[in-house]
């Protein structure tokens, strides 16, 4: 008890260490950097009244891009934006219902988003501490949970996005899973499923976890399991009511402008061949160039991290759960959004702890924190980083 207690201050300090840190290059873009010119849509600070404490620089970047769209669901429910799915805002909505009637983007909406962004990330982190102690020592656990935390756009799990949900659900998944407590394992991915469309990776998953588990087989225990795409089935079923179609949340993602295809699975290597074609011919001065340099090369790394996480022989289910999370946004012909889409791949981060090789460690996390501190930077001005 002791331990786990020490433990936990651990973890609690490593996550205000990094929320502290995520001020710096706030302060930073302040001073260097400008917004990006013709995107000032891309920033919380358009949709706020003039005067409006939440317009500090400290404050409204945490709502930038995407976050604005969750929070408009939050307060009015759906219009058009059927593409972000339905738990993360109505958990806003659910927590600010003791406020009365609130509209979109007002004070008592911001602060009660960031706080639970805060709880749902925080809570991940300790729920990712106890599953992979069942398997390996504390170190490869602190190191999982440095290495995440210093992601190069791990900034999203305090943005006012459903990264720290979704995470903090798989995690629970598994870990419910692992424990046999099936009917908890089956409501966690139900709720999975109705926070992301990846979400539906985890009933693969954790069919693959009961069966190979060495579990007591029931019909009850694995209809529990079938508990999983029921997030999604009723999300479709809304499609359906509102928009007369089940799937709209999939033509939906067409309406981007980010050349996702929602129409046919394109292959992976003929992405990459765009990726070289663009990286060849558009001007590396342009910020365009930028995107697409870091998008395949976030393709590029991840892929050799799931061949170390196989090596390393990490559990096929999280291994299942983490490629099928990779491979449905990779085959929409656009790495677009990558960076961020394999932030909440958890067993990418075991693999990273694995690692013996400390030289390995050191460059990682330089250029990581670095990269971090960059791109927060951007994003904080309206440039797009995924």
């Amino acid at each position: 008890m002791i331990n786990f207690v020490l433990v936990m201050k651990k973890i609690i300090i490593l996550f205000l260490g990094w929320r502290i840190f995520l001020f710096l290059p706030l302060i930073i873009s302040e001073v260097f950097l400008i917004p990006r010119t013709g995107y000032g849509y891309a920033l919380y600070t358009y949709f706020l009244e003039k005067g409006s404490v939440l317009s500090n620089f400290l404050l409204y970047p945490f709502g930038n891009f995407d976050a604005v769209y969750y929070l408009l669901i939050a307060a009015k429910g759906y219009t058009v934006n059927a593409g972000f799915f339905p738990l993360f805002p109505l958990s806003i909505h659910i927590a600010t219902f003791p406020f009365g009637d609130i509209l979109p983007f007002e004070e008592k909406q911001y602060f009660t988003a960031i706080a639970l962004v805060s709880f749902y990330f925080l809570a991940g982190l300790i729920v990712f501490y106890r599953l992979i102690r069942l398997d390996y020592k504390e170190n490869v656990a602190i190191w999982s949970i440095i290495f995440l935390l210093i992601f190069p756009t791990s900034f999203f799990f305090a943005a006012i996005y459903s990264e720290g949900l979704f995470l903090l659900l798989s995690l629970l998944a598994f870990y419910f899973a692992r424990k046999k407590k099936w009917v908890w394992t089956g409501v966690a991915g139900a709720l999975l499923s109705a926070t992301r469309l990846v979400g539906i990776a985890i009933f693969p998953a954790l069919l693959y976890e009961y069966f190979k588990g060495g579990n007591s087989k029931s019909l009850g225990k694995l209809l529990s399991i079938f508990l999983a795409p029921v997030g999604l089935i009723a999300y479709s079923v809304y499609n359906l009511e509102m928009w007369g179609n089940p799937f709209y949340f999939i033509e939906a993602q067409g309406n981007f402008a980010n050349n996702r295809s929602v129409e046919s699975v394109i292959l992976p290597i003929q992405t990459v061949a765009r990726y070289f074609k663009i990286l060849i011919s558009v001007n590396p001065y342009l910020y365009e160039w930028w995107v697409a340099f870091f998008e395949i090369t976030f393709f590029v790394f991840v892929v050799i991290l799931f061949y170390v996480a196989w090596k390393k022989k990490i559990r096929i289910s999280y291994l299942i759960f983490g490629i099928l999370c990779f491979l449905l946004p990779v085959s929409s012909g656009t790495f677009s959004g990558l960076p961020r889409y394999v932030l909440t791949i958890f067993p990418l981060f075991i693999a990273l702890a694995l690692i013996k090789n400390k030289v390995f460690k050191i460059i990682y996390c330089a250029v990581s924190a670095a990269l971090l501190f960059i791109f927060f930077m951007l994003f904080s001005k309206g440039y797009f980083i995924s």
